[in-house]
């Protein structure tokens, strides 16, 4: 099998991390690959946060804990109430993927990179889980405190996010995949 394709299957998410800092020549590797990561007419909208202060992280879980608790939405709560929440799985380090507002495909080219960054990540043998979470407190007003501290360019938002760290953790085997996802037609 080759090496992509191998990777592409080892991917897990992964969400217990040693204390073990990550390199910085690692987290450039993954962030030099995830530049180069296919684009709307190669625009390019994103900006990476390289976020290894994990007292913002936990205000920002923190945050996000409350809206969830607030949400009236069961599974919300539910997460929300588990004794160890934490939208960043206890990872040192978390990059952050802005889009730029402007941008008409920015989710989807920051979706592209931050997806890149996570096969990069196993390649490298670093445990790697894409989130999404983190960022809904940031897009609220009354969380603008926490958003302004991350000194995103004016004009972008945060969308994705990759916690990054060595995996403290024996990943679980893949779920059974869903039937009948693909058509042919021709």
């Amino acid at each position: 099998m080759n090496e992509v394709i191998k990777t592409i299957n080892d991917r897990r998410s992964i969400r217990f991390y040693e204390t073990t800092k990550v390199k910085d020549e690692d987290i450039e590797t993954i962030l030099n690959c995830a530049k180069i990561a296919p684009s709307a007419v190669n625009r390019q909208p994103w900006h990476f946060v390289v976020l290894r202060d994990r007292t913002l992280m936990d205000e920002i879980s923190a945050a996000n804990k409350e809206l969830a608790l607030a949400s009236g939405i069961p599974a919300e709560i539910e997460r929300a109430n588990e004794p160890n929440y934490d939208n960043f799985r206890g990872a040192q380090v978390a990059i952050l993927v802005a889009a730029e507002d402007a941008a008409p495909y920015g989710m989807a080219d920051c979706a592209n990179a931050t997806l890149t960054m996570t096969l990069v990540a196993t390649s490298m043998g670093l445990g790697s889980c894409y989130i999404a979470s983190y960022a809904k407190a940031l897009k609220t007003p009354d969380y603008a405190e926490l958003l302004a501290r991350l000194n995103l360019p004016e004009g972008y938002s945060p969308m994705f996010a990759v916690c990054l760290g060595h995996t403290a953790e024996q990943p679980k085997p893949r779920k059974p995949l869903k039937p009948d996802t693909v058509s042919y037609i021709g």
